[in-house]
């Protein structure tokens, strides 16, 4: 006999709110991961949320050059408009919707900065950094950077509001940010009352993050600033109440124990004293 399996949609497991840091040369952010309840949703270990806000011109603010290491970057940019600069000699300016994705692997040096014309005449900042932890025995890889155009972001379906994948599958779409762990990441923007509704069988954790808006999951509020865990499950509806800007990330679960300090990310004590002596010897470079 046959038996039919309803698909089980996801549920809130765990909600909590971003605390609020500065961060690079004392911007202020909103960190949402780790939190006290986890230290990560699948491989991303590191959620920061900057903006929406408004810096008037000379107060612009980015993080000078500073090392990395075990981790690759995830950066998407809402608005404004930012310059990257790395030990590699990549030199790339960063616009709205674009997605910049670095592998530090055994170390890197980069510099996020605004661009001039933010600079000088001020103007709305917004955007969210990610870190996605490197698998173990793959932490000192030689370093990658990429950066990804708004057109190579495929979109999903739907009515309303514009929903594109970064990473991951849904269906058939694949996101342009493919590397270990099996990272999922997509960015919804609603412009007034609608749904999400989406596939959510790849992603074995799954968190939902709120930048800007009013969504409830299954009854439950979830405010601006605010990541909810979610459940395993196959699908995902959350419902939209205002204009709003939601960040989806997961994948697959951290494969052994994390040791961090400060920009390093490692598994063992031994591992971040070698990236740290690194460091301090040059051997990552310099900008």
């Amino acid at each position: 006999m046959n038996t039919l399996t309803l698909p089980r949609e996801r549920k809130i497991e765990t909600l909590l709110a971003a605390f609020q840091t500065l961060e690079g040369d004392g911007f202020e952010v909103r960190r949402a991961i780790p939190s006290p309840a986890f230290e990560a949703v699948g491989p991303f270990i590191f959620l920061d949320h900057f903006g929406p806000i408004e810096v008037r011109p000379g107060q612009a603010k980015g993080a000078s050059a500073h090392p990395h290491a075990g981790i690759e970057t995830l950066s998407l940019l809402l608005e404004g408009r930012a310059v990257h600069k790395d030990s590699l000699g990549n030199i790339s300016t960063m616009s709205p919707g674009e997605v910049q994705w670095m592998r530090a692997g055994r170390g890197v040096i980069h510099d996020e900065a605004p661009d001039e014309v933010l600079l000088r005449s001020g103007g709305r900042m917004h955007g969210v950094q990610l870190w996605i932890n490197m698998p173990k025995g793959g932490k000192h890889t030689e370093p990658v950077y990429r950066h990804v155009k708004e057109d190579e972001i495929p979109l999903l379906p739907h009515e309303i509001g514009t929903v594109r994948l970064i990473a991951g599958r849904v269906g058939d779409i694949t996101g342009p940010v493919r590397t270990s762990g099996d990272p999922f990441v997509v960015h919804a923007s609603f412009r007034s009352d609608s749904s999400l509704r989406l596939d959510a069988t790849n992603p074995r954790e799954l968190a939902v993050y709120v930048m800007t808006g009013n969504v409830a999951i299954d009854g439950q509020a979830i405010e601006p600033g605010q990541l909810a865990r979610l459940t395993s499950g196959d699908t995902l509806r959350v419902l939209v109440k205002e204009k709003s800007e939601l960040l989806l990330v997961g994948g697959d679960p951290l494969d052994a124990p994390i040791v961090r300090h400060g920009p390093f990310v490692m598994n063992t004590i031994a591992e971040l004293e070698r990236a740290v002596r690194d460091y301090h010897a040059g051997r990552m470079g310099q900008i």
